[in-house]
């Protein structure tokens, strides 16, 4: 099931109180509530904002790459999914965005997640560069550093290709407020009921490049383009996989020799790239009944390491004055949705 991409809006909430805290050089995202949450009675309005700046402020406060980028967020009563997000995708050729990303560890000199990635290239899908690679507009700006993004949706959550005035935002995510599941707002888990925490923190890593928007299989792309976590899918040291059949595929950033999480293989069950444990914040589908983990020994933040984001446990190196100038392909500009599985 899937919702229009037209949200009626009520005004902006300032959230200026949640980023206090953050360095100068530091990730921000910037939330803007829809009137699904702004119209709802004072409590579950501030559950539910409280909620989504509470995966926000763990998400800022992960990684330190330096940028902005605005997020709509909303509510639907559907027992569908926890969380579904819509992104606008871009292309590079493989050799500008593997240039671009091998450029970025050089700057992240602490990130040895994103080196031993970037050093290991040749063993993954696409080494000899025929396709071009498929990202998120959020993950073009914030971890490869390209002023040519912008945002492609306004406050309406309507989409615009080319962006342009008005058009400042990097995604859309509703989330669910169905009166038929138990829904747990709070950092501590609730028996028998699901996290609205991880839901956002979900979908906010998919507008950011990772989870199921980090691979084309979700759209059937095997033509044109990869993903950028379709560049660490193995199935076997030395073997890349990019197959929706295969019995099993894993994330991995050493050519397939260290399995670090695998990726969701089963139709309908949540997005390709997902993963396939139960426990995570970037799960396929979600259990009730816990919190997940989500810090530094997290396979999310390896992988968000792995497509140039620098975890803030590392020392911050110095903001680069350099703009990684790439070549952008036909792609154009498209969406896609993914939505988060109820288990």
């Amino acid at each position: 099931m899937t919702i229009s991409t037209r949200f009626l809006l009520g005004a902006a909430v300032p959230v200026a109180v949640a980023f206090a805290a953050h360095p100068a050089a530091a990730l921000t995202i910037t939330p803007y509530f829809d009137s699904t949450i702004t119209g709802a009675s004072a409590i579950e309005m501030a559950k539910v904002e409280g909620a989504i700046n509470a995966a926000i402020t763990k998400i800022d406060g992960l990684y330190s790459n330096t940028g902005t980028i605005g997020i709509v967020f909303s509510q639907a009563n559907t027992t569908a999914y926890l969380g579904q997000s819509e992104a606008a995708l871009t292309g590079l050729t493989y050799s500008n965005y593997t240039s671009d990303l091998a450029a970025v560890s050089r700057t992240e000199t602490t990130n040895t997640t994103l080196s031993t990635a970037v050093a290991h290239l040749s063993s993954g899908n696409d080494a000899n560069g025929a396709k071009g690679i498929a990202l998120t507009t959020a993950d073009a700006k914030l971890a490869l550093g390209l002023s040519s993004t912008s945002g492609n949706f306004n406050a309406s959550g309507a989409f615009s290709s080319s962006g342009g005035t008005g058009y400042t935002y990097y995604g859309v995510i509703s989330l669910t407020d169905s009166s038929s599941l138990s829904l747990n707002y709070g950092a501590t888990a609730v028996s028998g009921a699901y996290s609205m925490i991880d839901a956002a923190e979900h979908e906010i890593d998919e507008i950011l490049g990772g989870g199921g928007q980090g691979t084309t299989l979700n759209t059937g792309n095997s033509g044109g383009y990869d993903g950028v976590l379709d560049l660490y899918r193995y199935s076997a040291p030395g073997t890349p996989s990019y197959s929706t059949t295969a019995s099993s595929s894993y994330f991995s950033v050493n050519g397939g020799i260290t399995d670090i999480v695998g990726f969701n293989q089963t139709a309908g069950n949540g997005d390709y790239s997902d993963f396939s444990t139960h426990t995570n914040v970037q799960s396929a589908s979600s259990s009730p009944g816990i919190v997940a983990t989500y810090n530094a020994s997290s396979p999310e933040f390896a992988m968000m390491e792995s497509i140039g984001y620098n975890g803030i446990v590392n020392t911050p190196e110095p903001a680069s004055a350099a703009v990684f100038i790439a070549g952008l392909l036909g792609l154009g500009t498209v969406r896609r949705r993914n939505a988060g599985k109820i288990q």
